[in-house]
């Protein structure tokens, strides 16, 4: 007969002290708002561990080009930040640097639809206005 009382009480010990022991959550946000926006707008960022201590970092992506953003509020549970002026338009994604010396980059399952209005151009100062052909001389080059 086998004794096993040995790796159960260590099991059960480590067990215990892993329980013990906070885990460590990571950050995720949870919803942003609102979810069409303009350059310049602030954004509102809910989720878990979204603190000062656990994000060094947040940028805008587009999986082309990572824009960073300022953050004009943080807590634990919110962040604010503002849509930057030259950002493209489109669909973007929330990514955070993670603080710490192995700082990682995570993107979160939140999106936000850039809208930039586009610059008004006026062609009549650019362009000849259309020349304009007399019913006359079209005639008489259709009868030719």
């Amino acid at each position: 007969m086998k004794n096993y009382k040995v790796p159960i009480i260590a099991l059960a010990t480590a067990c215990v002290g892993l329980y013990g022991q906070s885990a460590q959550v990571s950050s995720q946000a949870t919803r942003l708002e609102p979810k069409i926006a303009k350059p310049g707008m602030v954004l509102t960022i809910t989720g878990v561990a979204l603190g000062k201590t656990r994000i060094e970092e947040v940028f805008l992506t587009d999986h082309r080009f990572d824009l960073k953003v300022t953050v004009l509020e943080q807590s634990d549970n919110t962040l604010k930040i503002r849509v930057p002026p030259f950002i493209k338009a489109g669909r973007h994604q929330l990514l955070l640097l993670m603080a710490g010396p192995n700082g990682a980059y995570l993107e979160q399952p939140v999106f936000v639809l850039v809208e930039v209005e586009d610059d008004v151009i006026t062609t009549s100062s650019t362009l000849p206005p259309p020349r304009a052909e007399k019913a006359g001389n079209n005639t008489e080059k259709q009868a030719q």
